[in-house]
């Protein structure tokens, strides 16, 4: 049984696999071009030196910037620094330059984990789903998109809670309310909204005065703008 982590394939094994399997790649790449600085990147992949690798990565996409492989396996060193953003960039220029079924599976799959980290909740589904129809026999895809629905699920579940269970304030929070209300009738706006955004800090039940907290900053907004 997989842990419940999001399955994420390796950039150093796609590579491998595009080569062995002879898929189609730019008559260039077959010839050399990138290909030593992506085996050398790899290298420092593998040891965990993601820097040295995305380095490596970005020199062969200088000497050859149509192979959808460099530009996959920069998404990789990316995703591990945890620049997300970037990374979409690069598995969606993999996606742009391949026609090859496997690289865009398994591109559709890395954009399912990326928008994942990004609480782009729907976009990893959709993502998920292009994986799988290029290649239905992906478990990881399966699993990613099951774990993901249930996220998006189980959130859904959450709010929809929330709003049916009205928070009820505290002792505490109600006395708050009173300062703050006589705070406020005497044109002391400003202090009133602090005290209670003070008291929200320690007693969450504060936020059953929500209307007023934003009724009263509003006034001290307007009031600041005279």
């Amino acid at each position: 049984m997989k842990n419940r982590i999001i399955k994420r394939k390796q950039g150093e094994i796609i590579f491998c696999a595009f080569i062995l399997l002879g898929a189609t790649i730019s008559p260039s790449f077959a010839q050399g071009a990138g290909r030593r600085q992506i085996a050398e990147g790899n290298k420092q992949y593998a040891e965990g030196k993601f820097d040295e690798a995305s380095d490596k990565y970005r020199d062969a996409e200088a000497s050859n910037p149509e192979s959808p492989i460099v530009h996959f396996n920069i998404g990789d060193a990316l995703y591990k620094k945890r620049k997300y953003e970037e990374a979409l960039q690069a598995y969606q220029k993999a996606l742009q330059k391949s026609a090859d079924v496997q690289m865009q599976s398994q591109s559709h799959y890395n954009l399912g984990n990326t928008y994942f980290r990004l609480n782009k909740w729907q976009e990893s589904l959709l993502s998920y789903q292009e994986a799988l129809k290029l290649n239905p026999a992906d478990q990881d895809a399966k699993y990613n998109l099951e774990y993901v629905r249930a996220k998006v699920k189980e959130n859904a579940q959450k709010q929809n809670q929330d709003q049916q269970d009205p928070v009820n304030p505290s002792e505490n929070a109600k006395k708050l309310k009173t300062q703050a209300e006589t705070l406020a009738a005497k044109g002391q706006y400003r202090a009133a909204y602090e005290l209670l955004m003070k008291g929200l800090q320690s007693d969450k039940t504060v936020a059953a005065y929500q209307a007023f907290i934003e009724r009263i900053k509003n006034v001290s907004d307007i009031e600041e703008k005279i």
